[in-house]
């Protein structure tokens, strides 16, 4: 009897080596190496190649995930500030900057947070973790990206062709009521301080310049060229101020205080009523269910 228990050890061991072999190879295999863009060039991560638990701490990427039927397990408490977004996302976990721990508790597969996030050293212990730039992608390499990531790029590429062609005629239609060459200013009043936004940093920029194809003035991207935005005085506001503002505000905020200034009210903008209001809340994304609320106000507001 012994002489056969040996041999039945030695493969048993054998058998639950090709096992775990198996499942190695078989985990390697369902991985792909996604490439992003940093400041630094790129950086290649591994990611499921089927993500299908996935953590959004970085919630200008969420909307965008959720419109390709990403399965997100817990999502920034930022969202809800979006009546847009709030929506897409009444059943998922809220988390806040801080919540390591929640995130490690709901398993995520793949999360995915900004380059600015302290804690992503942490994050990359829990799951493969793609650690945003904000600033190397316009809005519809954005999208694509997602695409990739979800294994929707068919999807992607038919939301572009859609949006690129509606986007064009409204455009069309636009410049026709206010000109060819009028310029659009966006200026934002956030923690007592005053912004300027150039072509995609949200606020409706996206769609201004990038989609309907409308111009801004010189000065204004000059300044934002680089960063693409600005900080800017009260007393700047004249040099940056097109034929056209866009004014956004969270809701509910007191007036900027350079809305109250003789100089806005002696802005041509102002005086001929070309001065559009827009809830930050809602202009700050720049998803796919976003950009087509702020396509079809701005589009009405322009067209009035």
């Amino acid at each position: 009897m012994k002489k056969w228990i040996i041999p039945f050890v030695v493969l048993m061991f054998v058998l639950a080596a090709c096992g775990q072999n198996k499942d190695e190879q078989s985990s390697k295999e369902s991985q792909k190496t996604l490439a992003i863009k940093t400041a630094d060039g790129e950086q290649k991560v591994k990611i499921p190649e089927k993500p299908e638990r996935i953590v959004v701490l970085a919630p200008t990427y969420a909307g965008g995930l959720k419109y390709l039927d990403a399965n997100i397990v817990g999502v920034s408490n930022q969202v809800d500030q979006s009546p847009v977004l709030k929506k897409h996302f009444k059943n998922v976990d809220k988390l806040g900057n801080e919540d390591v721990e929640k995130v490690a508790s709901l398993k995520p597969d793949l999360i995915i947070t900004y380059n600015t996030d302290k804690n992503t050293k942490k994050l990359e212990k829990i799951a493969p973790t793609l650690a945003m730039d904000y600033a190397q992608y316009n809005y519809l390499e954005q999208q694509e990206l997602l695409g990739k990531i979800m294994n929707k790029e068919k999807e992607v590429a038919d939301w572009k062709a859609d949006w690129e062609k509606q986007t064009q005629e409204d455009g069309e239609a636009i410049k026709e009521k206010i000109g060819d060459n009028a310029t659009v200013s966006i200026f934002e009043d956030f923690d007592k301080k005053i912004y300027a936004y150039g072509k995609n940093w949200g606020r409706g920029s996206e769609v201004l310049y990038q989609a309907f194809g409308l111009k801004m003035p010189a000065e204004l991207e000059k300044a934002t060229k680089k960063e693409g935005w600005k900080e800017i005085s009260k007393e700047e506001i004249g040099t940056y101020a097109g034929d056209y503002i866009v004014k956004a505000k969270v809701p509910n905020a007191a007036e900027p205080e350079f809305s109250k200034t003789a100089m806005w009210s002696n802005l041509p903008a102002v005086k001929q009523q070309h001065v559009i209001e827009a809830n930050s809340n809602v202009y700050w994304y720049n998803d796919p269910y976003s950009l087509d609320v702020i396509r079809q106000d701005l589009k009405k507001q322009l067209l009035k």
